[in-house]
């Protein structure tokens, strides 16, 4: 079993107020690998969705509202689990350094290691420079020693971006009470919490 995490909102930036990290627990991860090149395939080549193709990343962000229904759908359609960590940033300029990214990741998997018990926790690459990715490791390092932390980069391993879309699909909610993406994946939400910073 492998677990996939990645966040939506930013830490540093105060008009986001809530910054949310999600979680694809995939008991079988035979084809997911598939899904966001299949859509972007799929994206026409003429019209407003014709710049989807060219986005380096296929991010919920980056995508327009029939693709992120589309995508959101087919990631339900796996035997795939969800589990929700979305934090209020009470109004702060939080530093987006390892000590506190690493916090928001250890809170969401203390619950996810101890109901799941995977073999590998897969991460969004969130880091750029080879220093803070290696305080981060550290960090993660010591949250369980049995379980196996890693950072990945999106554009060579999709399926991290399946949690992007699922992170996006709840942020949505929070910023402006849109829920119809967050109806389609609520079935699949098996966990979810809302803390604020000081909390965590």
């Amino acid at each position: 079993m492998i677990i996939f995490i990645d966040e939506s909102g930013t830490l540093p930036d105060v008009s986001d107020k809530y910054i949310v990290l999600a979680a694809l627990v995939a008991p079988n991860t035979l084809g997911l690998e598939k899904i966001l090149p299949k859509f972007r395939k799929k994206t026409p080549s003429k019209g407003s969705r014709k710049q989807e193709r060219r986005v380096r990343e296929f991010k919920f962000h980056y995508v327009g509202d029939i693709t992120r229904m589309k995508v959101l759908r087919e990631i339900i359609s796996k035997d795939v689990r969800i589990y929700i960590l979305a934090v209020d940033k009470m109004g702060r300029k939080i530093k987006d350094t390892p000590e506190n990214y690493g916090k928001l990741v250890k809170n969401l998997t203390a619950t996810l290691i101890k109901r799941e018990k995977p073999r590998g926790v897969y991460i969004d690459k969130h880091f750029g420079n080879k220093s803070d990715s290696e305080k981060l490791q550290l960090i993660l390092d010591t949250t369980n020693d049995q379980i196996e932390f890693k950072q990945v980069d999106s554009v060579a391993d999709p399926r991290i971006d399946l949690a992007d879309f699922i992170a996006g699909a709840v942020l949505k909610k929070f910023r402006t009470e849109d829920k119809t993406f967050y109806n389609i994946i609520s079935s699949k939400i098996i966990w979810k919490r809302t803390k604020k910073w000081n909390e965590l």
